[in-house]
């Protein structure tokens, strides 16, 4: 499958694309030395990670001083679904999957 995490709203990170290509990708604060780095002092130098296995994306709170939000809620840990948002700090981002026997043709367009 295909994975990818879009920071949509909050801080000058907005909008960047990052492709998890790694069974574990760890996301916080720039400069706090993780995978993907947001610009956003209300995120922790390694807030959260997100990881893959062959058929469940997680996300995992690193405990991070201002937590993690899913659907409003702080979270410790969370399966992750297409199109689901999640907050750090200001910081919002939006996960997407696309399943690797899913292929768009010309044909189908």
């Amino acid at each position: 499958m295909t994975i990818t995490i879009t920071v949509t709203k909050g801080g000058p990170s907005s909008p960047l694309v990052y492709q998890l290509t790694q069974a574990r990708t760890s996301i916080g604060r720039a400069g706090g030395g993780a995978d993907i780095e947001i610009d956003d002092p209300q995120v922790s130098a390694l807030h959260c990670a997100v990881g893959v296995t062959q058929d469940m994306v997680r996300l995992c709170d690193l405990d991070s001083a201002n937590g993690t939000y899913l659907n409003g809620e702080r979270v410790e840990a969370a399966e992750l679904e297409h199109l689901t948002e999640f907050c750090l700090g200001s910081t919002w981002l939006v996960v997407t999957i696309v399943p690797k026997h899913f292929n768009v043709s010309e044909n189908s367009i």
